[in-house]
């Protein structure tokens, strides 16, 4: 038998099958990386980004790397210029390993596309959908994000 046959006939898979197969793996990410963005390195036993760098009313993403996977999370300013940081991925769509896209005066989910309006101070469940929060503290000259938070994380990317 040839090899192309083992996929035609009806004793074998079947190009629809196989394509169909392929298709499946595409779109339910398996073995899909979450993006990067800018690396984080921890100092001592946390991440600290300059206030002078996020505070500025807008939406930056960050990649913290641990275990070999990209953990990504944001760090974002609502409308009373309070500092909030998030996984960047929602409670229902983490498997996908989309995250999150800023559309003008909103963030929205790539995977299931509800959008969150950026300056709400909280922000309440769409369905299962919403963004992850990660604890922070905003310190005197920079917003701190412990370790142990942010790798409690890994199991969502």
């Amino acid at each position: 038998m040839k090899p192309t046959e083992c996929l035609s006939g009806p004793k074998g898979l079947g190009k629809w099958t196989a394509a169909f197969i392929v298709l499946l793996l595409a779109v339910t990410g398996c073995g899909r990386q979450p993006p990067e963005y800018e690396l984080i390195v921890p100092v001592e036993d946390s991440i600290r980004i300059p206030l002078e760098k996020v505070n500025d009313g807008g939406v930056h993403f960050y990649t913290y790397k641990y275990n070999g996977k990209n953990i990504n999370f944001f760090v974002r300013t609502d409308g009373n210029g309070k500092l909030h940081t998030h996984f960047d991925a929602c409670w229902s769509c983490f498997k996908y390993k989309m995250g999150f896209v800023v559309e003008g005066e909103y963030i929205r989910c790539i995977a299931c596309n509800f959008k969150y309006k950026l300056s709400d101070e909280f922000w309440d469940f769409i369905g299962a959908c919403a963004p992850i929060p990660l604890r922070s503290k905003v310190r005197e000259e920079y917003i701190e994000i412990g370790l142990e938070a942010i790798q409690k994380g890994e199991r969502l990317f």
